[in-house]
């Protein structure tokens, strides 16, 4: 073999391992909003959308509320909002193209809003709590008391 061709040997093995190497697993990385202080990571669920709750007792109301989140496209988009009664903040009506229908348990809303960045205000006194795949969850209040992002990387 001569030199020439054990050199684009060479740089194209180089280039496999530096393009393997740099492959990222998706994983969910959370951050201080303002300071940018990295204050969790964890992995994503391989495959499909990745997915993510986030849940919080309202502040008024003392109910159960639920947000479900779908990456897609390099956005979270806000796909169903479960909660109980109705109070501030909370939808009293759908959208164009949401639909509102009533469980056995509250309210449910369908929809697909982007939401960029996707930013939470963890008071602890809302419990708020972060769930991914397979029932992993975090309380984001203990995690910081600042808001927090919330970014899907490497999907």
């Amino acid at each position: 073999m001569s030199r020439q061709r054990l050199r684009r040997a060479a740089a194209a093995v180089l280039a496999c391992g530096a393009a393997a190497g740099s492959a990222q697993a998706c994983e969910l990385r959370a951050f201080e909003h303002r300071s940018g202080r990295e204050v969790l990571r964890a992995p994503l669920a391989a495959g499909a959308a990745p997915e993510l709750r986030v849940s919080f007792v309202h502040s008024v109301l003392a109910t159960p509320v639920e947000d479900r989140y779908l990456w897609r496209d390099g956005a979270w988009l806000l796909v169903e909002e479960r909660f109980q009664g109705e109070g501030y903040g909370l939808p009293h009506a759908a959208g164009p193209g949401e639909r509102l229908e009533r469980t056995e348990s509250g309210w449910r809303l369908v929809l697909e809003r982007p939401v960029v960045p996707l930013v939470v205000r963890p008071l602890l006194a809302q419990r708020m709590s972060l769930t991914l795949d397979g029932g992993r969850s975090w309380l984001l209040g203990v995690l910081t008391a600042h808001a927090v992002e919330l970014r899907a990387e490497g999907c």
